[in-house]
């Protein structure tokens, strides 16, 4: 795999999601269960956010009462998403300027999959330990160096 691959490579499917009026407390339970960061909010069969498990913990921290906060009270709706075609690195890079950890990757205005940090370091552990070391010297020639 290589980080210029298309991020449907990576992606996690199908998309674990919540109604909006699912409590806090039905959030984290799915988050649990599911052993996963986030959930698509999905109103009307389309994506209205997403909720995190950061969003969790922080309303619960302001002292939010999970029986009776919904997933559309606290959910991101100022989505940073991806096409199923964009690139893992180009997705990486925009994760890392919005500081999120999980990004839905939308084809045809629907939620095709998600995509974590996590699934990105494993393609970036993955490429780097397939890696050879490449120095490049200032004449411009590439010197490559194997390891022993």
């Amino acid at each position: 795999m290589h980080t210029t691959d298309a991020i449907a490579r990576v992606m996690v499917w199908p998309v674990a999601t919540v109604p909006g009026a699912a409590t806090l407390l039905e959030v984290a339970e799915s988050l649990a269960a599911d052993g996963i960061g986030a959930l698509g909010v999905v109103e009307n069969g389309r994506l209205a956010g997403v909720v995190s498990e950061r969003d969790v913990v922080n309303h619960l921290g302001q002292g939010a009462n999970p029986a009776h906060v919904t997933a559309a009270e606290v959910m991101s709706t100022d989505l940073v998403t991806a096409r199923p075609n964009d690139q893992i690195l180009d997705t990486a890079r925009r994760m890392l300027e919005a500081e999120i950890r999980h990004l839905p990757v939308i084809e045809e205005d629907k939620i095709a999959g998600f995509v974590s940090m996590r699934d990105i370091f494993e393609v970036l552990l993955d490429v780097a330990s397939h890696e050879e070391d490449v120095v490049v010297v200032p004449s411009g020639t590439r010197v490559v160096v194997r390891q022993e």
